[in-house]
């Protein structure tokens, strides 16, 4: 994971991945997931920020098509809104 983001994002927001006792090893597939799932709409920015809309929204679309998809119904929904306006 990039420093930036672990300093920016990560660190101040340990509590989205409180179960993780190394959250410096934290893929970036997991961060979008936390991020999604728990953050709030700041949040969300500060990650579109530093990572990418696109490479978020590749991420998330990847999440919810795989085989198992640990985010809730409504935040699959929300965020599908939310990047159906990306050209």
């Amino acid at each position: 994971m990039e420093s930036e983001l672990y300093e920016k994002l990560v660190k101040q927001k340990a509590w989205l991945w409180w179960s993780t006792p190394d959250r410096e090893s934290l893929s970036l597939a997991s961060v979008v997931e936390g991020v999604l799932s728990f953050g709030s709409m700041e949040d969300v920015q500060v990650l579109f920020h530093l990572v990418g809309r696109r490479q978020v929204k590749e991420i998330f679309f990847r999440q919810i098509t795989g085989g198992r998809c640990n985010y809730r119904p409504q935040t699959v929904h929300f965020f599908r809104k939310v990047f159906e306006h990306d050209a």
